[in-house]
């Protein structure tokens, strides 16, 4: 599903080239909930938006579903990022003014589509993570756990093949925390989701299925 080969990322700040990543090779099957570990600053970010087009690699190939994504345009990867790809980040991004269904529905309205079958989209969705009776909740009412489950409610309303979960509980206490990366692996395993996690955690990485553990751009094992 997601293959990295030998992708190296620079940045030039300053006068000076940053190796934000250096020689990544991975490969992550269809349905496998994979955890990137390593400090802040080890390059998970980085690897993440460059599987979600967000960046492009100094060098190597990226492919998604066995297509390398090196010539995409933008267009595609606006396509691909709608119809293949949610993502969850450490803030929640939810839209204050609106409730929590409304949150949710936000990708099925970018993409065209209104009335019943958004409805049942978001209910199936907010269901999923467990926050259906609290669909009409504005994000200041719910807790950080539920603001979280409403974020992973919204990466799933267009039934993605891949969920990118960038430090999803970097906000939350060790309990609510928990609670999501459960989450994260229950939808991979009813849904046959691939999940690509980046965290610090360790209690985190240790429901994953795999771990890549990475320090300064680089995998250091597997």
């Amino acid at each position: 599903m997601v293959k990295l080969d030998h992708v190296y990322k620079e940045y030039a700040r300053g006068g000076a080239v940053v190796m934000a990543l250096r020689d990544v090779s991975f490969d992550i099957s269809k349905g496998q909930f994979c955890a990137l570990m390593g400090p802040s600053g080890c390059g998970k970010s980085t690897l993440l938006n460059l599987v979600a087009g967000l960046d492009s690699p100094t060098a190597g190939t990226v492919a998604l579903a066995g297509r390398s994504t090196q010539h995409f345009s933008d267009a595609e990867w606006t396509r691909v990022r709608r119809e293949c790809i949610g993502m969850v980040f450490q803030a929640f991004h939810l839209i204050p003014g609106l409730t929590a269904g409304e949150n949710v529905a936000l990708p099925l309205l970018l993409s065209g589509e209104t009335g019943k079958a958004v409805r049942g989209r978001v209910a199936e969705s907010l269901e999923a993570v467990g926050m259906r009776a609290r669909e009409r909740h504005r994000p200041a009412e719910l807790s950080g756990g539920e603001q979280q489950r409403v974020a992973i409610a919204r990466a799933l309303v267009h039934r993605p093949q891949l969920i990118l979960a960038d430090e999803p509980t970097g906000n939350l206490d060790s309990k609510n925390g928990a609670e999501i990366v459960s989450l994260l692996k229950s939808l991979s395993q009813r849904f046959g989701h691939t999940i690509l996690l980046a965290t610090h955690s360790q209690a985190a990485a240790a429901q994953a299925d795999c771990v890549y553990l990475m320090r300064d751009g680089q995998l250091e094992s597997t």
